[in-house]
């Protein structure tokens, strides 16, 4: 006899059969979010009862015909056997409203997707760090961050606030944690990393790194003094000097030429000096004049030398 093949259908049937049963999950009654509840169901089952019937028996009488048996009736009862509907009672686990089922747990449902978060409740969405919203759709607004947006960023001077972690993004000219701090003195603009040019004493702009230059000076790094007859802040101060006098380009004073004197040089110098800040004797004799300026003598009528 030759070997009988098994057909492999049975096998494979029997496999998905096994498969199939391996997964059907049970929920856990303890879970918080499984509810139960007790429900009634029919059984058929077999059940006895007392059956009735018709007993015929016989006694003594008087009826000589029937050789005075009488016959006589009545009802008695038998076991029997009929087929009856019982109700039963079981406990039945199923998710509580608003959560469903996956897998042997019970987890919430939220109609809309939570596009930036998860579902943490029924209808309730928890999104991440930087979203808002009751899906989780909306970015926060430029003054809060974190989950919810529920945050408000401490940020200042115009700085931007990160919406997940809430750190400052400083401008330009800004540095702090919150921004509030300007570059030092001799740094500006982004993150404080550019060092300034400017020069004599000139204040640095901590945004744009324009120089501000102190009285007296300009030039693009204040690197120049102000212009002849130009002094003071931005150089935009008349000098009021006289007779040829030079004006200091800070204070605007003024530096007299040799025979003036006085603020603004407007005066000569008094009589019998001359020079450089008057400070020259004459030696003029016999009348003789001095020139205040260069301390020469005009002479009088009948003189000479």
């Amino acid at each position: 006899m030759g070997v009988r093949r098994v057909s492999p259908l049975p096998l494979l049937l029997l496999y998905l059969l096994n498969n199939s049963v391996s997964k059907v999950w049970t929920l856990n009654p303890d879970d918080p979010n499984v509810c139960s509840h007790w429900e009634s169901y029919a059984v058929t089952v077999q059940e006895s009862y007392a059956h009735p019937f018709d007993q015929v028996y016989y006694t003594r009488c008087t009826d000589i015909l029937n050789w005075f048996k009488c016959t006589r009736h009545r009802i008695s009862y038998k076991t029997a056997y009929r087929r009856g509907v019982r109700t039963m009672y079981r406990r039945r686990s199923q998710c509580c409203p608003g959560f469903f089922e996956s897998g042997d747990m019970c987890v919430p449902l939220c109609t809309e997707e939570c596009v930036h978060g998860r579902c943490v409740s029924p209808e309730t969405c928890q999104c991440e760090p930087g979203w808002g919203g009751l899906d989780c759709s909306s970015g926060c607004d430029s003054d809060f961050w974190g989950p919810h947006c529920t945050n408000r960023c401490q940020c200042r001077n115009g700085a931007k606030c990160n919406p997940i972690t809430g750190a400052c993004v400083c401008t330009d000219g800004f540095q702090g944690w919150r921004c509030e701090e300007h570059c030092e003195p001799s740094f500006y603009g982004k993150d404080c990393q550019q060092e300034c040019q400017c020069l004599n004493g000139a204040t640095c702009q901590h945004q744009t790194g324009e120089c501000l230059c102190a009285p007296g000076y300009t030039g693009v790094f204040c690197e120049d003094t102000c212009p002849a007859g130009k002094h003071g802040s931005l150089c935009q101060q008349h000098c009021p000097c006289q007779n040829r006098g030079t004006c200091h380009h800070v204070t605007g004073e003024c530096s007299c030429p040799a025979g003036w004197m006085g603020p603004v040089c407007a005066q000569p110098c008094p009589f019998g000096w001359f020079g450089m800040n008057c400070s020259q004797e004459c030696t003029c004799r016999n009348g003789g004049l001095c020139d205040h300026i260069s301390g020469q003598c005009q002479c009088m009528a009948g003189y000479t030398g």
